[in-house]
């Protein structure tokens, strides 16, 4: 295959993933919950035509991680902070031969595969960009036909411009840039309302995330 997907994620333990959850959710109901959206997250990559690629933060687990199917290749994540990390494995991965890379992360499992599909279609030329922005002012792919360091060159995250900063530095490279429709990350409770919404009206389409909801007695608001 020419394209290769990333996902970035955590190893799901209490007290380290989704903690703008707490208190909505404990430590262990958080954890639960960011099971389920990875399991749904690389469910939905592997029907792509697309090898995918699971980049973990450190410090990995001794065993297997269950929520990791077979047909994903696991990698840790290396490099200084969020920018450096996605430079490196673009870096590597683009040097594998790929010739589209796209990196995604696991906080959306409803997002709907017409946008990943768009994404790689957006790639298709080379010198070709793509992003995906979310409601909080981030974004939840970022895609590349050719390596572009600037991108990530002193980058900050964690702030309400970083889809802005990323399309401006973007498009000064000159590449065709594609923005992808908006989505939204689920971060915090207001967010955890919407995906209870959306699971509501379409549960099929995480079916992971539908359980781990109805198992934690999570309900959308009236």
């Amino acid at each position: 295959m020419d394209t290769a997907l990333l996902v970035f994620a955590k190893v799901p333990r209490p007290g380290e993933v989704k903690t703008r959850l707490t208190p909505a959710l404990s430590a262990a109901g958080a954890a639960r919950l960011y099971t389920a959206f990875l399991r749904d997250t690389l469910r939905q990559v592997l029907r792509l035509n697309a090898d995918v690629r699971l980049y973990l933060a450190p410090p990995l687990p001794d065993g297997e991680l269950d929520a990791v199917p077979s047909g994903v290749d696991v990698h840790v994540q290396t490099g200084d902070g969020l920018g450096g990390r996605m430079e490196q494995a673009f870096r590597e991965t683009l040097g594998d031969g790929y010739g589209q890379v796209l990196v995604m992360g696991s906080d959306h499992p409803t997002l709907p595969r017409s946008f990943l599909q768009r994404a790689d279609q957006a790639l298709q030329e080379s010198g070709s960009l793509c992003i995906g922005p979310t409601k909080d002012g981030g974004f939840y792919l970022l895609g590349m036909s050719a390596f572009y360091p600037q991108l990530f060159d002193e980058m900050s995250y964690s702030h309400g411009q970083v889809f802005a900063e990323t399309l401006s530095r973007a498009e000064g490279t000159g590449a065709d840039v594609t923005v992808l429709p908006q989505w939204y990350d689920v971060d915090r409770p207001r967010d955890l309302d919407r995906l209870l919404t959306d699971l509501d009206d379409r549960p099929a389409d995480a079916p992971n995330t539908r359980r781990a909801a109805d198992r934690l007695g999570l309900e959308a608001l009236a």
